[in-house]
Protein backbone atom coordinates (compact mmCIF):
# COMPACT_ATOMS: atom_id res chain seq x y z
CA UNK A 1 0.00 0.00 0.00
CA UNK A 2 0.94 3.75 -0.17
CA UNK A 3 1.45 6.27 2.73
CA UNK A 4 3.34 9.51 3.36
CA UNK A 5 5.94 9.80 5.74
CA UNK A 6 5.41 13.43 6.30
CA UNK A 7 6.86 14.95 9.29
CA UNK A 8 4.65 15.74 12.24
CA UNK A 9 3.32 19.29 12.93
CA UNK A 10 0.30 20.55 14.35
CA UNK A 11 -1.21 23.78 12.51
CA UNK A 12 -0.11 26.88 13.45
CA UNK A 13 -1.09 30.02 14.86
CA UNK A 14 0.59 28.62 18.00
CA UNK A 15 3.78 29.76 19.73
CA UNK A 16 5.34 26.29 19.84
CA UNK A 17 4.46 24.48 16.23
CA UNK A 18 5.49 20.86 17.59
CA UNK A 19 4.27 21.20 21.11
CA UNK A 20 0.94 21.68 22.33
CA UNK A 21 -0.41 21.15 26.13
CA UNK A 22 -2.87 18.06 26.60
CA UNK A 23 -5.34 17.89 23.32
CA UNK A 24 -6.97 15.62 21.15
CA UNK A 25 -6.07 16.45 17.92
CA UNK A 26 -4.48 13.02 15.83
CA UNK A 27 -3.24 12.92 12.28
CA UNK A 28 -3.34 9.63 10.20
CA UNK A 29 -0.27 8.28 9.48
CA UNK A 30 -1.99 7.11 5.92
CA UNK A 31 -2.33 10.55 4.53
CA UNK A 32 -1.74 10.94 1.19
CA UNK A 33 -1.49 14.69 1.33
CA UNK A 34 1.20 16.91 3.10
CA UNK A 35 -0.12 20.31 3.41
CA UNK A 36 3.30 21.78 4.31
CA UNK A 37 5.33 20.26 1.45
CA UNK A 38 7.87 18.76 2.39
CA UNK A 39 10.76 19.00 5.55
CA UNK A 40 12.83 20.75 3.78
CA UNK A 41 9.96 23.45 2.62
CA UNK A 42 8.23 23.51 5.36
CA UNK A 43 7.63 27.37 6.75
CA UNK A 44 7.84 26.14 10.42
CA UNK A 45 11.66 24.67 10.03
CA UNK A 46 13.59 27.80 11.39
CA UNK A 47 11.60 27.71 13.83
CA UNK A 48 12.04 23.71 14.68
CA UNK A 49 15.69 24.48 14.16
CA UNK A 50 15.79 27.29 16.48
CA UNK A 51 16.90 29.18 14.30
CA UNK A 52 20.15 28.23 14.07
CA UNK A 53 20.76 27.39 10.41
CA UNK A 54 21.23 23.62 10.21
CA UNK A 55 22.76 21.64 7.54
CA UNK A 56 22.15 17.99 8.76
CA UNK A 57 22.26 15.83 5.92
CA UNK A 58 21.23 12.56 7.89
CA UNK A 59 18.61 10.74 9.59
CA UNK A 60 17.89 7.60 11.71
CA UNK A 61 15.56 4.66 11.35
CA UNK A 62 14.28 1.43 13.56
CA UNK A 63 11.82 -0.83 12.96
CA UNK A 64 9.42 -2.21 15.43
CA UNK A 65 7.52 -5.57 15.15
CA UNK A 66 3.62 -5.38 16.24
CA UNK A 67 2.56 -8.02 13.98
CA UNK A 68 0.74 -11.23 16.49
CA UNK A 69 2.63 -14.05 16.98
CA UNK A 70 5.16 -13.95 14.09
CA UNK A 71 8.62 -13.03 13.70
CA UNK A 72 10.06 -10.75 10.69
CA UNK A 73 12.75 -9.97 8.52
CA UNK A 74 13.62 -6.47 7.33
CA UNK A 75 15.76 -5.46 4.11
CA UNK A 76 15.96 -1.66 2.98
CA UNK A 77 17.48 -1.43 -0.24
CA UNK A 78 19.07 -5.25 0.39
CA UNK A 79 20.42 -4.35 3.98
CA UNK A 80 18.85 -6.22 6.13
CA UNK A 81 17.73 -4.20 9.47
CA UNK A 82 16.27 -6.90 11.44
CA UNK A 83 16.51 -10.74 11.43
CA UNK A 84 14.35 -12.92 13.69
CA UNK A 85 12.21 -9.64 15.18
CA UNK A 86 9.70 -10.82 17.34
CA UNK A 87 6.55 -9.03 18.35
CA UNK A 88 7.06 -6.12 20.67
CA UNK A 89 10.84 -6.07 19.85
CA UNK A 90 12.90 -3.03 18.20
CA UNK A 91 15.79 -2.77 16.20
CA UNK A 92 18.41 -0.24 16.94
CA UNK A 93 18.35 2.26 14.98
CA UNK A 94 20.50 2.83 11.62
CA UNK A 95 21.49 6.00 10.01
CA UNK A 96 20.59 7.20 6.87
CA UNK A 97 21.34 9.84 4.52
CA UNK A 98 17.54 11.49 2.88
CA UNK A 99 16.09 9.76 0.10
CA UNK A 100 13.88 7.11 -0.88
CA UNK A 101 14.18 3.28 0.34
CA UNK A 102 12.81 0.29 -0.78
CA UNK A 103 11.88 -2.13 2.20
CA UNK A 104 10.91 -5.47 2.16
CA UNK A 105 9.36 -8.01 4.65
CA UNK A 106 9.73 -11.47 5.14
CA UNK A 107 8.89 -14.15 7.49
CA UNK A 108 11.52 -15.71 9.30
CA UNK A 109 10.08 -18.85 7.55
CA UNK A 110 10.68 -18.04 4.23
CA UNK A 111 13.42 -15.25 3.50
CA UNK A 112 13.04 -15.30 -0.60
CA UNK A 113 9.10 -14.13 -0.61
CA UNK A 114 8.32 -10.58 0.65
CA UNK A 115 5.04 -10.48 2.05
CA UNK A 116 5.35 -6.85 2.76
CA UNK A 117 7.35 -4.28 -0.64
CA UNK A 118 6.62 -1.04 -0.64
CA UNK A 119 8.92 2.66 -0.99
CA UNK A 120 9.77 4.54 1.84
CA UNK A 121 10.45 8.47 1.91
CA UNK A 122 13.41 9.82 4.67
CA UNK A 123 13.87 13.46 5.48
CA UNK A 124 16.79 15.36 6.57
CA UNK A 125 17.63 15.59 10.26
CA UNK A 126 14.42 13.45 11.67
CA UNK A 127 14.63 10.11 12.99
CA UNK A 128 11.50 7.07 12.72
CA UNK A 129 10.38 4.27 13.76
CA UNK A 130 8.72 2.07 11.35
CA UNK A 131 5.80 0.35 12.44
CA UNK A 132 4.87 -3.60 11.39
CA UNK A 133 1.12 -3.96 11.96
CA UNK A 134 -1.91 -5.90 10.36
CA UNK A 135 -3.15 -3.94 7.23
CA UNK A 136 -6.20 -2.27 8.65
CA UNK A 137 -9.02 -5.09 9.93
CA UNK A 138 -6.86 -7.71 7.41
CA UNK A 139 -5.60 -9.46 9.61
CA UNK A 140 -3.70 -11.28 6.83
CA UNK A 141 -1.72 -8.87 5.49
CA UNK A 142 0.93 -6.30 6.39
CA UNK A 143 1.80 -2.48 6.56
CA UNK A 144 4.17 -0.53 8.33
CA UNK A 145 3.62 2.72 9.80
CA UNK A 146 6.47 5.39 9.20
CA UNK A 147 6.35 7.22 12.18
CA UNK A 148 8.36 10.42 12.05
CA UNK A 149 10.33 12.25 15.29
CA UNK A 150 11.92 15.80 15.18
CA UNK A 151 13.95 16.83 17.92
CA UNK A 152 12.27 19.69 19.74
CA UNK A 153 15.04 22.45 21.85
CA UNK A 154 12.24 24.63 22.94
CA UNK A 155 11.13 22.39 25.41
CA UNK A 156 12.34 24.24 28.74
CA UNK A 157 12.45 23.14 32.73
CA UNK A 158 10.73 20.16 34.26
CA UNK A 159 8.73 18.90 30.97
CA UNK A 160 8.39 15.87 28.72
CA UNK A 161 6.97 15.54 25.30
CA UNK A 162 4.50 12.60 25.74
CA UNK A 163 2.38 11.15 22.41
CA UNK A 164 0.81 7.88 21.58
CA UNK A 165 0.55 5.62 18.65
CA UNK A 166 -2.40 2.96 18.63
CA UNK A 167 -0.96 0.25 16.97
CA UNK A 168 -3.04 -2.72 18.22
CA UNK A 169 -5.13 -5.31 16.00
CA UNK A 170 -8.71 -4.55 15.99
CA UNK A 171 -8.85 -1.99 18.57
CA UNK A 172 -11.35 0.48 19.24
CA UNK A 173 -10.73 4.60 19.95
CA UNK A 174 -8.73 4.99 22.48
CA UNK A 175 -8.57 7.34 25.29
CA UNK A 176 -5.76 7.80 28.10
CA UNK A 177 -6.28 9.43 31.20
CA UNK A 178 -4.33 9.83 34.40
CA UNK A 179 -5.18 9.03 38.12
CA UNK A 180 -6.57 12.63 38.59
CA UNK A 181 -8.60 11.83 35.44
CA UNK A 182 -7.35 14.49 33.20
CA UNK A 183 -7.66 13.21 29.00
CA UNK A 184 -4.06 13.18 27.88
CA UNK A 185 -5.47 11.44 24.65
CA UNK A 186 -8.78 10.62 23.31
CA UNK A 187 -10.43 9.27 20.13
CA UNK A 188 -6.69 7.67 18.98
CA UNK A 189 -8.31 5.24 16.82
CA UNK A 190 -6.02 2.01 15.30
CA UNK A 191 -3.27 3.47 12.90
CA UNK A 192 -2.84 6.50 13.89
CA UNK A 193 -0.78 8.61 16.87
CA UNK A 194 -1.76 12.09 18.52
CA UNK A 195 -0.14 15.10 18.46
CA UNK A 196 2.63 15.41 21.21
CA UNK A 197 1.42 16.76 24.27
CA UNK A 198 3.91 18.93 27.48
CA UNK A 199 3.37 17.83 30.52
CA UNK A 200 5.28 18.07 33.77
CA UNK A 201 8.13 15.68 34.46
CA UNK A 202 7.82 12.59 37.33
CA UNK A 203 5.81 9.87 37.72
CA UNK A 204 2.39 9.33 36.46
CA UNK A 205 -0.52 5.88 36.97
CA UNK A 206 -2.32 5.80 33.45
CA UNK A 207 -5.24 3.80 32.02
CA UNK A 208 -6.32 3.24 28.93
CA UNK A 209 -9.57 3.22 28.08
CA UNK A 210 -12.23 2.59 25.02
CA UNK A 211 -13.74 6.08 24.23
CA UNK A 212 -17.44 4.53 23.77
CA UNK A 213 -17.00 3.28 27.23
CA UNK A 214 -14.92 4.81 29.37
CA UNK A 215 -15.61 3.18 32.64
CA UNK A 216 -14.23 0.43 30.94
CA UNK A 217 -10.07 0.37 31.64
CA UNK A 218 -8.09 -1.66 29.21
CA UNK A 219 -4.56 -1.27 30.45
CA UNK A 220 -2.19 0.58 33.25
CA UNK A 221 0.78 1.81 33.30
CA UNK A 222 2.91 3.19 35.71
CA UNK A 223 5.85 5.91 33.83
CA UNK A 224 8.42 7.76 34.69
CA UNK A 225 9.24 11.00 32.54
CA UNK A 226 12.05 12.70 32.75
CA UNK A 227 12.75 16.59 32.00
CA UNK A 228 13.49 17.58 28.40
CA UNK A 229 12.94 13.87 27.19
CA UNK A 230 10.46 12.74 24.16
CA UNK A 231 8.61 9.63 24.62
CA UNK A 232 6.03 7.89 22.37
CA UNK A 233 3.39 5.38 24.13
CA UNK A 234 2.74 2.67 21.28
CA UNK A 235 -0.62 0.08 22.03
CA UNK A 236 -0.25 -2.96 20.66
CA UNK A 237 -1.29 -6.17 20.51
CA UNK A 238 -4.82 -7.88 20.04
CA UNK A 239 -7.92 -6.45 21.40
CA UNK A 240 -9.79 -9.91 20.95
CA UNK A 241 -7.17 -12.48 21.48
CA UNK A 242 -5.03 -13.20 24.74
CA UNK A 243 -2.67 -11.93 26.40
CA UNK A 244 -4.86 -8.96 24.96
CA UNK A 245 -3.10 -5.03 24.48
CA UNK A 246 0.52 -4.62 25.66
CA UNK A 247 1.47 -1.03 25.86
CA UNK A 248 5.79 -0.28 25.22
CA UNK A 249 7.08 2.98 26.26
CA UNK A 250 10.70 4.14 24.86
CA UNK A 251 12.70 6.76 24.38
CA UNK A 252 12.40 8.36 21.21
CA UNK A 253 15.69 8.81 19.30
CA UNK A 254 15.90 12.52 19.01
CA UNK A 255 16.53 11.82 23.11
CA UNK A 256 20.21 10.54 22.28
CA UNK A 257 20.52 10.34 18.09
CA UNK A 258 22.98 13.37 16.65
CA UNK A 259 20.49 15.14 15.00
CA UNK A 260 19.94 19.43 15.08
Amino acid sequence: MAYNTWPFYVNPPIANPYIQSAGTDNYDIFSYQNPYGGYDNNTYYGQLMGLGGCFCKKSYFRIMNTYPDITMNVHVNEIVMAENLKKGEFTKYVQFPPGRYDVKIFTSENDENPVFESEIDIDRNLTYTGVIIPDGEDLDDISILMIPEAKEKSIKGRISAIRMVNAACNAPKLVLEDSEGTTWFSGVDCGNASNNIAVPSGRYSLALKEKAKKNNVIKTLDVDFAPKMHYTIFVTGNCEEEPGIKIVTPEDGVNYLDIC
